[in-house]
Formats: C-alpha cells, sequence, structure tokens
C-alpha cells in the first residue's frame, strides 16, 4: 500500500474494495446461473427457487457499480495518491466499453480478433443503460470516498 495516505485509511479502502466486491458476487450469485461465470462454479448452489425480476431489473447494476468502485479503489492503493483520477477513469472507461460491447451487432463482434476472446461475452451479453450509469456512479463514489478519506 502507499504511502499518501494513513495506513488505518488504506486498510479501510481495502475493506471497501472487498465488500463491494463480495456484494457483486452475492447478486450474481443468487442471480445467475452456476455455468454463467467460471467463479460462480466454485461457490456452492444458491438458493432455490426464481428470482423475482424486479430484483434483477433494479439491482441488476450493482455488479457494474461494484466491480468499479472495488477496481478503483484498488488501482488507487497500488499506485498513490498522485493516480486516484486515472485509477477511477480507467475503470469507469474500461467497463463502459464492455457494456458498450454488448450492444454492438453479432456480425460486428465477428470482426474483432479472436486473441481478445471476447465474442462470447458480447454476443450473450446484454446491453443496459443502467449500467453506463452505474459504470460512472462507481468511479465517483471511490473518488468521493479517497477524497473524504484523504481530507480528513
Amino acid at each position: 500500500m502507499h504511502a499518501g495516505l494513513s495506513r488505518k485509511i488504506d486498510y479501510e479502502l481495502l475493506a471497501f474494495a472487498l465488500i463491494a466486491l463480495l456484494a457483486g458476487v452475492a447478486f450474481y450469485w443468487v442471480s445467475r446461473s452456476t455455468g454463467s461465470a467460471l467463479f460462480l462454479s466454485l461457490l456452492p448452489p444458491s438458493p432455490e427457487g426464481p428470482v423475482p425480476a424486479t430484483f434483477v431489473r433494479w439491482l441488476g447494476w450493482l455488479p457494474t457499480f461494484s466491480h468499479v468502485f472495488a477496481f478503483a479503489l484498488l488501482t488507487y492503493l497500488a499506485l498513490g495518491r498522485r493516480h486516484l483520477l486515472l485509477a477511477c477513469l480507467l475503470w469507469v472507461a474500461v467497463n463502459a466499453l464492455f457494456e458498450l460491447g454488448q450492444a454492438l451487432p453479432a456480425e460486428t463482434v465477428r470482426l474483432l480478433p479472436d486473441f481478445l476472446n471476447l465474442h462470447t461475452y458480447f454476443i450473450h451479453g446484454v446491453f443496459d443503460p443502467l449500467d453506463l450509469l452505474a459504470c460512472a456512479a462507481g468511479g465517483g463514489a471511490a473518488w468521493v470516498l479517497i477524497r473524504r478519506g484523504e481530507s480528513r
């Protein structure tokens, strides 16, 4: 961890990042099939029963938010204070590009180089404008949390 903030704040940011990642995993665990992501196959089966469509619709952005938020915090902790804006914008951009890739027509996705191995993700993924908002909100929330920690 870097020397820009006190160790206590570094550990607090690390805790926020881990909690955010666990929240995203928990959402996927209860709302997606075991075969939809590699890490889900490593977990015990989720509770049986249908997941309400409103749960998925209104909280479907949560994994995107938590991914950007957590990875921005972790990148900041790895790179240091001088890279706060880079850490936040990097993960907003990466996640937004992945989300926008899901809106591409299948014919366009097939033109992507094979080494990227994104064909299945883009073709079977579902574009949701709320995920784009979640990208921005996750980066913004990470930035605000870090700045508040710096002011303490």
